[in-house]
């Protein structure tokens, strides 16, 4: 016997490392130390999910949403827009694909924490995410149309914190993103106990993170 509590916590890889959040909307320097250190103190092992975003957008830089991202935002409402839209489907189809890829993996993990006799507390989740957000959201079919909306022009061009605050939380909507689907879909597929927390990172960080840590049943 050894000194492990067999209790394991998923989080979205950008709690961890506030840097492969996309441009513009890190809130840390480095990890979100305020939700990681009390999940620490109970003993708890963390585990990080893969950051999708930084394998299928273009790394850590986001290179292929900028690259097209000014062509589709100027082309908004155009008759080239309709063509614009329907390779911006098949690029989706492609990314969702490597989201259910990658949960897969990440239930096999479970599944062995699961069958070795430890316990899944829950996965944490950043909840303003196309792909990890799981209460919040963003729908990336449709976000194009909400800058028109919302008179967004060249934020997402030259993205700073300052301006992404803002923004942001109103292009969210009701919903989980691609790979936070995917899990839950698998979760519930293999009949695994394991809750999935949306964690809203632009609310306000301290009564945010008691939320979450209320729902894990732990102490500060």
């Amino acid at each position: 016997m050894d000194k492990r509590g067999k209790r394991i916590i998923y989080v979205s890889q950008c709690i961890l490392n506030q840097n492969l959040r996309f441009p513009g909307i890190a809130i840390e320097s480095g990890a979100i130390s305020e939700l990681l250190i009390p999940i620490m103190k109970n003993g708890i092992g963390i585990e990080s999910m893969p950051c999708l975003e930084r394998l299928g957008w273009g790394g850590v830089q986001r290179t292929t949403f900028f690259k097209y991202f000014p062509m589709i935002s100027k082309n908004i409402g155009s008759f080239k827009f309709p063509i614009i839209k329907f390779f911006l489907r098949s690029w989706l189809k492609k990314y969702k694909n490597l989201c259910k890829k990658e949960a897969k993996k990440i239930i096999l993990q479970m599944q062995d924490y699961h069958n070795s006799g430890y316990t899944i507390l829950g996965i944490i989740a950043t909840n303003d995410s196309p792909t990890c957000g799981y209460t919040q959201t963003i729908n990336f079919l449709e976000i194009i149309s909400k800058f028109k909306e919302l008179d967004i022009k060249g934020e997402f061009e030259n993205p700073t914190l300052e301006k992404m605050k803002i923004i942001i939380p109103r292009l969210c909507e009701n919903g989980s993103g691609y790979f936070m689907s995917e899990m839950a879909k698998q979760i519930k597929r293999r009949e695994l106990k394991v809750d999935i927390i949306g964690f809203n990172i632009w609310n306000n960080l301290a009564e945010e993170i008691e939320v979450v840590l209320n729902k894990l049943n732990l102490t500060v």
